[in-house]
């Protein structure tokens, strides 16, 4: 492999590695505008130029491959800083200086290098009148995309996206010289399935997501390692909140499955993270719903299904591996019911992995495949009906979203005959007819694993607490301050995390190989039983994630 120095650091890099990407590894960080990992090279900002010892003219380190023995200077030339400073001039002469109300303020490329190429001042000597760009500053060019050209540096990274990762080739450049300016190639709006991915890869705000748009400053927001809801691909992203509210995914980098991308319908999942319908426990008695403690639901529940003979339970898929296995181990090992998880196949999704290769989504769940490694029994919407039709002295849906079927007016007569226990979080008609509604928190709120299609066991991670007196483990889970059921769990009208209460239901049942403290137990006790997620390591599961500024912004 070569091995090179770069400010006086010696490195070693692989073959092929570009002079950026060599300067990274060395922790030396050379600007780029135009440069991205996962877009072809086009060398054309020129931001980048390092000194390489030995030839006449400075490279662009985008465009350079590292070779064995060479000697680059890129902070420490003088040669350098002067051709960066120029580059940042003519940037700097056509670009509005308006940070303080421009929403890409504080994750835009040119801002950082600006202040540190100039020295921390946003000026030009330029004196001629900007350019401008009249009725584009603030057009909308899509669903999800507004687009500002007096702002565009013309990187044409968005382009490229088009072009060599959607393959659409929505957008492209009109008019020449001057006068250019992006557009969709054939005036129609921008619906590419990415489109707000065009956004991500603009290091300016140029394009920027409208649904984000002036809701949170970037630098308010905290970044919590997580994995996409919206199919059974796993994209990898960002939680980014504030406050406990989810403002926004970002896509978090994972090349064997999407790279640094998100797809539009993954990535406008994040306000679903919020809606918390159920904040307390209720109980149906007599047809009305009334108002009951965390200890008098658990201990009741516990007592009805201790004397249920015949118990069914309706999984979900889109809960965490953790919380299939408690379910499986608590109703079906220790209970000796019946249990399924119902599996549609929603919408076609696919995406592109960091080979350039598209993986396709099977099913519009996180984690039907988990429930196949775990042995549950999967069933299409004919199966799920057939099993409602099934006698029984007890009904427990653990996910009312978990298929559509629950919401028909046919399921929901089924779930009259007996009593239900129904674990929501959201809105649902199922609400209308159960016995027991226990309120739930999404996965913001807690730890866990979810498999992907690829069969990739990856972890999510809390972004805030559930509301209530709860603490965090060393493990990074939450578990209660009060440990036994004589006593309210905090506060009296709180959502939990299904897991926590699949715990304290198997601790009133007596199971007590399933009272465990945090999910990382959970994890490790499945990994000791399971087959499919033998050998795995909770900790080393753990997302790459870091709360600081830098980390929090998309790769390139």
């Amino acid at each position: 492999m070569p091995k090179l120095t770069i400010d006086g650091r010696e490195v070693e890099v692989p073959p092929g590695t570009n002079l950026i990407e060599a300067a990274r590894a060395a922790g030396v960080e050379v600007p780029y505008f135009c440069y991205h990992p996962y877009l072809s090279v086009v060398g054309q900002c020129r931001i980048c130029m390092v000194e390489v010892v030995g030839q006449p003219r400075l490279a662009i380190a985008c465009a350079t491959p590292a070779t064995d023995g060479m000697v680059v200077k890129s902070e420490t030339s003088e040669r350098t800083k002067e051709a960066r400073e120029a580059v940042m001039e003519f940037l700097l002469a056509n670009h509005p200086l308006d940070c303080p109300v421009c929403d890409q303020a504080g994750e835009c490329l040119l801002q950082d290098h600006a202040a540190t190429e100039q020295g921390g001042q946003f000026a030009t000597h330029m004196v001629e009148t900007r350019r401008t760009f009249p009725g584009y500053e603030r057009r909308l060019i899509g669903p999800h995309v507004i687009q500002n050209q007096n702002r565009c540096i013309h990187c044409s990274r968005c382009i490229r996206f088009t072009r060599e990762i959607s393959e659409t080739a929505a957008l492209t450049y009109k008019s020449r010289g001057n006068s250019a300016y992006i557009d969709t190639f054939n005036g129609e709006p921008f619906t590419d399935p990415f489109s707000a991915c065009a956004a991500d890869v603009c290091p300016v705000g140029a394009l920027t997501v409208r649904d984000f748009r002036f809701r949170k400053r970037a630098w308010k927001l905290r970044a919590t390692p997580s994995v996409c809801p919206g199919c059974s691909i796993g994209c990898n992203l960002f939680l980014n909140h504030h406050e406990r509210v989810v403002y926004r995914f970002t896509p978090r980098e994972n090349p064997e499955i999407n790279a640094t991308w998100l797809c539009d319908h993954g990535r406008f999942l994040a306000d679903s993270l919020n809606a918390q319908s159920y904040l307390h426990p209720h109980h149906r008695a007599a047809g009305q719903l009334s108002r009951v403690t965390w200890s008098e639901a658990l201990r009741a529940l516990g007592f009805d299904l201790k004397a249920a003979h015949t118990l069914r339970v309706v999984g979900s898929a889109n809960l965490s591996n953790e919380e299939l296995f408690l379910a499986r181990e608590l109703f079906v090992g220790h209970l000796k019911g019946e249990m399924v998880v119902p599996v549609w196949a929603g919408e076609h999704r696919r995406m592109k992995n960091g080979r350039g290769e598209w993986l396709r989504s099977t099913d519009a769940h996180p984690n039907s495949q988990g429930a196949r490694r775990l042995g549950l029994r999967i069933v299409d919407p004919a199966g799920l009906s057939r099993f409602l039709y099934g006698a029984a002295d007890l009904t427990i849906v653990l996910d009312p979203t978990a298929h559509p079927v629950l919401a028909e007016e046919e399921a929901l007569q089924l779930l009259r005959v007996s009593p239900t226990v129904a674990f929501a979080r959201t809105e649902h008609p199922i609400a209308n007819v159960a016995s027991w509604l226990l309120p739930t928190t999404s996965m913001a709120c807690h730890d866990g694993t979810l498999t992907s299609s690829t069969g990739a066991v990856q972890r999510f991670s809390a972004a805030f607490e559930p509301p209530g007196d709860v603490r965090r483990t060393a493990h990074g889970g939450m578990s209660p301050t009060v440990p036994t059921l004589a006593q309210p769990y905090g506060p009296p009208a709180e959502a939990r995390p299904l897991w926590f209460l699949l715990t304290v239901l198997a601790r009133e049942l007596g199971a007590t190989t399933l009272d465990l403290p945090d999910v990382g137990s959970v994890f490790a006790l499945m990994s000791g039983r399971e087959k499919g997620f033998a050998g795995l390591d909770w900790d080393k599961l753990a997302g790459s994630g870091d709360d600081s500024f830098r980390e929090r912004q998309h790769v390139g």
